[in-house]
């Protein structure tokens, strides 16, 4: 249970740092902060349920849309591209009408909602590369290591691609050997502490300079 206390010891770490620099945060930094409540929410929930000894697979069918929906919006604002920002926006309505789907007709509340997730993880992957697209073709980031979004998106996409192939595996996994399927579960719970590592850095950046906007110039 290790794995639980340091989740959430780096969530509340990210979260105090939030709530602490809030006023100088960028809008993307500032809607970050909205996921971050909703999965202590959700997922200390969730966290409940297991100490009980109660199944939590049918949550996350509620949880992963959320998510998704809430780290589009931190994308659409990180993002400069007027066509990237409504695709991003575009792609919520979708996503939660596929969830819907994926739920009434492929994999009930009872199983692993391994394609919600594969396509959250697929999605999200996406915002990230765009962002790097933008930044690396216009140039307009100089001092990557010092760019509270860049850490923002490089950490959703370690967690996104990792969890893309534990996700795609979880079920076929569980069917054939639970023993193997937690072994795998716990590259989901590294990944966890990287990304929210990796937030805990990017608001701890924005301490030491003044808020940017969205793929302004930095110089060195």
């Amino acid at each position: 249970m290790w794995d639980v206390y340091v989740y959430f010891s780096l969530l509340f770490l990210s979260l105090a740092c939030w709530l602490s620099r809030f006023r100088d945060l960028s809008p993307a930094l500032k809607a970050l902060g909205v996921p971050l409540l909703a999965t202590l929410v959700m997922e200390g929930y969730a966290a409940y349920l297991m100490f009980q000894m109660t199944n939590t697979v049918w949550l996350y069918h509620f949880i992963t849309p959320v998510q998704y929906t809430l780290y589009a919006f931190v994308f659409y604002h990180g993002l400069a591209g007027a066509g990237i920002k409504k695709t991003v926006l575009v792609s919520v309505p979708l996503y939660l009408l596929a969830s819907l789907f994926i739920i009434l007709q492929l994999q009930s509340s009872s199983e692993y909602n391994s394609y919600a997730r594969l396509m959250k993880d697929a999605l999200i992957v996406c915002c990230a590369l765009v962002y790097y697209w933008e930044v690396f073709t216009k140039l307009q980031v100089i001092r990557l290591a010092r760019e509270p979004m860049f850490w923002v998106s490089t950490g959703l996409l370690f967690y996104s691609l990792g969890n893309f192939f534990a996700d795609g595996l979880m079920n076929q996994l569980l069917e054939q050997s639970y023993r193997l399927a937690h072994a795998v579960f716990y590259i989901n719970v590294f990944l966890g502490l990287l990304l929210h590592a990796t937030f805990l850095v990017a608001f701890w950046l924005t301490r030491e300079q003044p808020a940017v906007p969205p793929c302004k110039t930095v110089l060195p």
